[in-house]
């Protein structure tokens, strides 16, 4: 719940010079939001009724983009209005990132969960005469209604047009709710559903899916109505999860729990303002929206509280069961014209490709709680206010050594983390989302595919380096002769290149025969299409492989311990798996050469969603440099010096033969820096192996 107008919140910036509606024309309409959180003990991780003070505290830094909530538990941030997602991402960012601050001025913490994860049987109502009038009216039913949401407002002022397009909402906000789930918990206790927010709300007649309306006439009699019948407390302010605001030019929609992390509020937005110009077009050409029975819809929102992502839910369009994967896969088909037009379509493509991976905020809580119990699930979420995910940035559990404790999330995971083997394992089934399946057995992917990327060294890949000393060294002696790279010599970088195809149904893995070249005997072509800017769609002939590698114990037991961390993606079960081999030296021999890696900058290396890339060092002797870069797939074709620290994920120099990295391609950027010359003697090089994943297809 909101306080509804606070002064300042939205503007009144018409999106559209020539009037209307501002769809489709010169500028985008705005979008804000709102962000609800619950404010918590640093000592018990317990929420505390500290909103009031928190948020006298915080009105000094924050002004009135900081308020109280329905509960004194709570506390609200709001942005401004903003005109791209950029935008809104920083003004998101920088809120989270200073209401977090406040709090810890004053020994408390701020955590994006929709429900109270320790704590909140008791709910101190908000000292205000609409939050005194609701639990006068709804009496015991709101001694546990704290919940945490995420509201989002797109300016759209003609309040005819707003009625139409709550309409053309309707049978998309069951799967909001199920994107957006992120309360497992409540008071202790694993609810069994992965939004208890939503089923708290759904017990009361005035929260929930609004009403099918012919008019912004019919909508006001409606919620007269329910007011009248004693459903609402007031007339003028129904709390459906769609409502033209009674007091700001916009469309609200508030049926999502609050997200864990910023970027995952920031691409909801971005779907929701989609949906509501997408929406308004239609309802521009006379279309009124989809007639949906009343019941139907109820039963799908059941659905989407109780299983959440990835479940099988009901499709309110049709009433047929769809895992939740295919129905997102229908609001991209429904509203992808408009983020390609608005810009967002790769923020939302990336946010459906997170969830696919590592499921929702509920998997998450779950995960943590698995490993480590419930205090450590509100630390990871305060956490989340101040450290995008993936951060290297390091923090202790209460009660900890920060000098001898890594992080909660090095230890979801990490591969140099401290964290027992069964609790590690038990963190890399992310989507393992019903609490009575979470002993099953770990499945491919790991760290990989929970984050997008992730650290790896022979004993993270399984590779038994005494067993195969003889293999590395015939592999290592391979690069003293590689041959300069034919399409930049003056880089002195070196490089041999091979593919094959490995069959998933049988475990075969096959090298492709190369060209013959009068130079280098044989070649194979690299193709990139656009992604790689030095050489954007053409088709590099590179030096083959020798044919004795293929034989190479150490390199087959590389190559397929890294297809056991991209298998895990299902597009790569049903076709042939391309995989491409790399062996590239960069070499230098005095003080003034500089070697440098293809291309020059953040990239990424494929345009397939289930492209992967792996790294695994070979050799490394007087050079200095060849610093590694992760970073957010929206920093490719950037320079890591350019780039805002909230959008690197992590640095490293790989030192150590078989110290590597793995990478999902879609869903980040990353970047070898040059290698220089070292100080003990005249020569040095970097020898890496890079092997490349994704599905076979001509032209690779």
């Amino acid at each position: 719940m909101d306080r509804s107008g606070a002064p300042g919140a939205y503007g009144t910036r018409r999106p559209a010079a020539q009037g209307g509606t501002g769809h489709g024309r010169d500028l985008p309409p705005t979008v804000g939001v709102e962000e609800e959180y619950f404010v918590v003990d640093r000592a018990s991780w317990a929420v505390v009724a500290a909103g009031p003070r928190l948020v006298a505290h915080a009105a000094g830094v924050l002004g009135d983009l900081v308020s109280g909530e329905f509960t004194d538990l709570q506390v609200e941030a709001r942005t401004p209005p903003c005109a791209t997602m950029d935008e809104l991402s920083v003004q998101l960012a920088w809120l989270r990132r200073e209401l977090a601050a406040c709090a810890e001025a004053e020994g408390l913490a701020v955590c994006p969960s929709a429900t109270p994860v320790i704590g909140g049987d008791a709910v101190p109502v908000g000292d205000h005469p609409r939050y005194r009038a609701g639990a006068e009216l709804f009496r015991t039913m709101v001694n546990d209604l704290a919940v945490g949401s995420l509201h989002v407002h797109v300016y759209l002022p003609d309040r005819e047009l707003a009625a139409l397009v709550g309409n053309h909402l309707r049978p998309w906000l069951p799967l909001l709710v199920e994107m957006s789930a992120n309360s497992p918990f409540h008071a202790g206790r694993d609810t069994g559903f992965a939004s208890w927010r939503s089923v708290l709300r759904l017990r009361f007649p005035s929260l929930g899916p609004p009403p099918r309306v012919a008019s912004f006439d019919d909508y006001r009699h409606t919620a007269a109505a329910m007011a009248e019948v004693g459903g609402s407390s007031f007339a003028e302010l129904p709390f459906w999860d769609t409502r033209p605001h009674p007091r700001l030019p916009t469309l609200e929609v508030r049926c999502m729990d609050v997200p864990a992390e910023a970027l995952d509020s920031v691409a909801l937005a971005a779907i929701v303002r989609a949906l509501v110009v997408t929406s308004a077009r239609l309802a521009e050409h006379g279309d009124n929206g989809p007639r949906l029975a009343g019941e139907l819809l109820r039963g799908t929102y059941w659905y989407a509280t109780r299983d959440g992502w990835p479940g099988r839910g009901a499709d309110a369009l049709n009433g047929r069961l769809l895992p939740a994967p295919e129905r997102a896969r229908r609001l991209l088909e429904h509203v992808g014209a408009v983020l390609e037009d608005l810009g967002d379509l790769a923020r939302v493509a990336a946010f459906v490709d997170r969830l696919a991976v590592r499921g929702s905020g509920a998997h998450r809580q779950r995960a943590v709680h698995r490993a480590y119990g419930l205090p450590a699930v509100v630390d990871d979420l305060a956490h989340c206010m101040t450290t995008p995910r993936g951060s290297s940035a390091r923090r202790t559990l209460r009660g900890r050594d920060p000098g001898t404790r890594a992080s909660v999330e090095e230890e979801a995971g990490r591969a140099c983390g401290p964290l027992p083997m069964d609790a590690r394992e038990r963190l890399e089934i992310p989507m393992a989302d019903n609490p009575e399946q979470h002993g099953q057995p770990t499945e491919h992917g790991g760290r990989v595919r929970r984050d997008g990327y992730a650290r790896l060294n022979a004993a993270d890949l399984g590779v038994d380096t005494a067993a195969l000393a003889e293999d590395f060294a015939r592999l290592a002696g391979t690069y003293q002769d590689l041959p300069p790279d034919p399409y930049a010599r003056e880089t002195h970088r070196f490089r041999r290149y091979s593919h094959a195809v490995y069959l998933p149904w049988t475990g075969e893995l096959s090298y492709i025969p190369g060209a013959p070249d009068e130079e280098f005997g044989t070649v194979t072509e690299y193709w990139q299409d656009e992604h790689n800017p030095e050489y954007p769609r053409m088709r590099r002939r590179l030096p083959d492989i020798p044919e004795s590698l293929h034989g190479n114990r150490l390199l087959d037991a590389l190559v397929r311990a890294d297809l056991d961390r991209a298998l895990w993606l299902e597009d790569l079960h049903r076709v042939p798996v391309y995989v491409g081999i790399h062996l590239i030296a960069l070499a230098v021999h005095d003080r003034q050469q500089v070697a440098v890696s293809s291309p020059n900058c953040l990239h990424q290396d494929g345009g397939s969603p289930a492209t992967f890339t792996f790294a695994h060092l070979v050799g490394r002797w007087n050079v200095k440099g060849g610093e590694n870069v992760i970073a957010t797939p929206e920093s490719a074709g950037r320079k890591p010096e350019t780039l805002p620290s909230e959008a690197i994920h992590e640095r490293f120099v790989l030192t150590e033969p078989l110290d590597g990295y793995g990478v999902h391609d879609r869903r980040v950027s990353h970047y070898v820096g040059p290698v220089s010359l070292g100080d003990d003697g005249s020569h040095g090089r970097r020898d890496i192996l890079i092997v490349g994943i994704a599905p076979y297809a001509p032209g690779l």
